[in-house]
């Protein structure tokens, strides 16, 4: 799992971050403000968010991954009740705390069933972004990538070739790409 951390204590993200990684999760951050936290979770599974960042609160991040789905928890030494009710049912912990409970949370959150947003383009084609960039090196060649594998996928509706399944279809011309032509999209 990718799990964002947002959290403005240094000593507490470094520690935070180290328990993550040994229990073999990856980590994306710690980010101690909202705006570097804000612009990375394109490519999360997951996220822990400090309730209070300096003179602010995590909850527009929050209010971004729900919108997402994308399962969050608030790790914070403040009280509970400062988390507003639109978050309910979010789990919120208490600092210190330890990392394990903090991912079983997490998970825990991932198999309530999130109902999958629907296959829209827009979704879609943010999981060929998100898919290109584990591919390709960087992310100009990750996008080059997506965007030819589109092209394919229009030039085919054209000829009316267009499958049921937009998004396994839409990912396998991405693998297909990436397989005979990765290199032409690094430069």
């Amino acid at each position: 799992m990718r799990i964002l951390i947002v959290e403005d204590d240094y000593l507490v993200a470094d520690q935070l971050a180290r328990e993550i990684l040994e229990l073999g999760e990856v980590v994306v951050g710690p980010y101690a403000n909202l705006e570097e936290g804000a612009m990375n979770f394109d490519d999360v599974d997951a996220a822990i968010l400090d309730v209070r960042l300096g003179d602010g609160t995590s909850f527009h991040i929050a209010d971004s991954l729900q919108a997402l789905q994308i399962p969050f928890l608030f790790y914070t030494g403040y009280d509970p009740q400062l988390v507003p009710s639109r978050f309910c049912p979010t789990d919120v912990y208490n600092k210190p705390g330890h990392a394990r409970w903090l991912l079983s949370g997490l998970r825990s959150r991932q198999e309530e069933g999130r109902t999958p947003p629907a296959e829209t383009i827009e979704s879609v084609v943010r999981e060929m972004l998100v898919q290109a960039r584990r591919m390709m090196p960087d992310k100009a060649s990750a996008e080059r990538l997506v965007e030819a594998a589109l092209k394919v996928a229009i030039e085919t509706t054209e000829r009316d070739d267009s499958p049921h399944k937009l998004k396994s279809w839409l990912m396998e011309l991405l693998t297909r790409e990436f397989q005979t032509r990765h290199g032409d999209h690094l430069n």
